[in-house]
């Protein structure tokens, strides 16, 4: 416990030039009561009013002003001095005996003592760098540990993370004995009352840190028990909530796709020479990490790098965090690929629909329309999901604009043939070359065969010849009857040839009968020709078996046609695909 010294002996005190006091005690001549650095050597008046320097006279001072315990001694003892002159800013206005009493306040914990010592600022700045040697840059150790993933914006191309940020480094005028203090070598102290370093966060898109960091209290533990050492070790830990930009390139391969976000950390005005960032871990510990619902974490490492500007002359010290996600692809599946995987087989499989040549064919216009309405809506949904960028095109998108594409084709083409469809309502003949065309064995065989009926009314008009005509049932014939030779067959070779021999005989019975009813039937028309109320009427049936032809005609390329443009809606489909595919194995080689 201190009391208040004598003054007594005070003008016994040699404060001439050739004084032995030391260099860095200098006193204001205008002002008895304080301390200041003036950086010189002031030569005191006679009439200063000092105490308490008799008990430095004799002794060694320490080389740093704030490893000198006497010195911080005789400094406390002087705000109390002042708290009785009543000059004190941070002290009570007390008189010595009421200051010290016991009875009043109780003796000072070695606590507050210390708390009051370290951070006098008579010996102590807090913006002032915490090197002695100032030439000498600080070592800032970061660790930072991932705790949450709030958001991910692909639209914004940003994140939201909460993270536990921890920053290590030695400050060297941070220095106590602990023997001095009841053996403390560690305590906390306020983050505002000491020098911290200015960690930014570059990529950040918050420009205001106190909305992001909440900055809680420092620890400090002494460096006395160190080999060589002077100051404290300072940890600033604190929880933080980033905001980052995040280029969203892993978006092409939505939504199987991976992200890598970087958290770039440095001073924002100290380059290496003052701050030198390191990574007390390679990675960012992910133990305390709540899984997301949407996102996984791949791996969070860190990187160091020195980044050299045009403006100075020594490099910044980066630190480069790379985050990287992996979406978890289950949702969409559900509700965006399945659902389109669905509609798009509908719209392909209606394209494959055999063709009708007594309706219309107006359902395939009417299912392709609908179809591209759904995937226009589906398109849409994916589109509010993707970043507004130009720079690349997801596959999702190449995927909805491919079958879009193709469901306008074939839209395109049910139009076409729906109008040639509809031709039969005029009446109009089919055009001899166009008649040509499709009246041949290779479309009827290949492509889609003529109706019975038609069938007839070319036979009768001698469009097609009679082999012609029962090609086809020899054809079916061969086919029912199969190869008599096969092993595979379950009857013996006499059993197929009593068989065959019995259809034939059968339909050589039937092609008879109808010889003999054709036979009477021509008999009958020439009696009913015979008289004129037969001839308009046979004009009437001429002219109806024409429109009938013209009908079953057009209904016949209808269907042609409809086959042709079937096969070349399937090659389109198939090399657009195959085109895609192909310009993204290009896309990705080039890259």
């Amino acid at each position: 416990m201190f009391c208040q010294p004598s003054t007594s002996n005070l003008s016994n005190i040699d404060i001439s030039e050739n004084s032995s006091y030391p260099n860095d005690i200098l006193l204001n001549q205008n002002n008895a009561n304080t301390y200041e650095k003036v950086g010189k050597i002031q030569v005191l008046s006679s009439s200063t009013q000092v105490w308490g320097l008799n008990a430095l006279k004799n002794e060694e001072p320490s080389s740093y002003a704030i490893d000198d315990i006497k010195q911080r001694q005789h400094a406390f003892a002087d705000r109390v001095r002042k708290s009785e002159n009543g000059t004190s800013n941070g002290h009570k206005e007390l008189t010595p005996p009421e200051y010290f009493d016991p009875n009043v306040y109780g003796e000072i914990s070695p606590l507050q003592r210390l708390i009051d010592d370290l951070l006098d600022t008579t010996y102590y700045e807090k913006i002032v760098h915490p090197k002695i040697n100032y030439s000498e840059p600080t070592r800032v150790d970061l660790r930072m540990s991932l705790y949450q993933i709030l958001e991910v914006d692909e639209r914004a191309q940003s994140i939201i993370v909460n993270v536990w940020m921890v920053q290590e480094w030695y400050d060297e005028f941070l220095d106590w004995d602990p023997h001095d203090y009841d053996m403390i070598n560690q305590t906390t102290v306020p983050y505002d009352e000491i020098w911290i370093p200015d960690t930014y966060l570059y990529n950040s898109e918050s420009l205001e840190q106190k909305r992001t960091e909440a900055l809680m209290d420092a620890i400090i533990e002494t460096g006395y028990w160190r080999n060589d050492s002077l100051g404290a070790h300072v940890q600033l830990m604190f929880p933080a909530i980033y905001k980052l930009s995040c280029a969203m390139h892993g978006l092409r391969y939505f939504p199987y796709d991976e992200q890598n976000c970087t958290f770039i950390i440095s001073s924002w005005t100290h380059d290496s020479s003052t701050i030198d960032y390191y990574a007390k871990d390679s990675s960012v510990n992910l133990k305390n990490f709540q899984k997301n619902q949407e996102w996984d974490v791949i791996s969070f490492e860190f990187q160091r790098f020195a980044q050299k500007y045009k403006c100075c002359e020594h490099p910044w010290v980066m630190l480069y965090a790379h985050l990287v996600i992996r979406r978890r692809p289950l949702y969409y599946i559900i509700n965006l690929v399945i659902p389109t995987s669905i509609i798009t087989c509908v719209a392909v499989t209606g394209f494959f629909t055999p063709s009708s040549t007594s309706t219309e064919r107006d359902e395939k216009l009417y299912l392709g329309i609908n179809t591209l309405m759904t995937m226009s809506i589906m398109m849409l949904m994916v589109c509010n999901q993707m970043p507004s960028t130009s720079n690349y095109v997801p596959l999702m998108g190449w995927y909805y604009m491919g079958i879009i594409f193709v469901i306008v084709i074939g839209t395109f083409l049910a139009t076409i043939v729906l109008f040639v469809h509809n031709q039969k309502a005029y009446s109009k003949p089919l055009p001899s070359i166009i008649r040509l065309i499709v009246c041949n064995r290779f479309v009827s065989t290949i492509l889609v065969a003529p109706s019975a009926s038609l069938t007839e009314l070319w036979t009768e008009y001698g469009y097609m010849k009679t082999k012609e005509k029962y090609a086809g049932d020899r054809f079916a014939l061969k086919n029912r009857t199969g190869d008599p030779l096969s092993a595979s067959s379950a009857f013996s070779r006499e059993r197929h040839l009593a068989s065959l021999t019995k259809q034939c005989s059968a339909q050589l019975e039937k092609k008879a009968r109808d010889w003999r009813k054709r036979r009477e039937t021509i008999q009958s028309a020439v009696e009913f020709l015979s008289s004129g109320t037969g001839q308009a009427q046979v004009g009437t049936v001429k002219r109806q078996k024409l429109k009938r032809q013209c009908a079953l005609e057009w209904e016949y390329l209808a269907a042609v046609l409809d086959r042709c443009l079937l096969i070349v809606f399937t090659l389109t489909t198939l090399a657009f695909f195959s085109l895609l595919v192909f310009f993204d194995s290009v896309y990705m080689f080039i890259n």
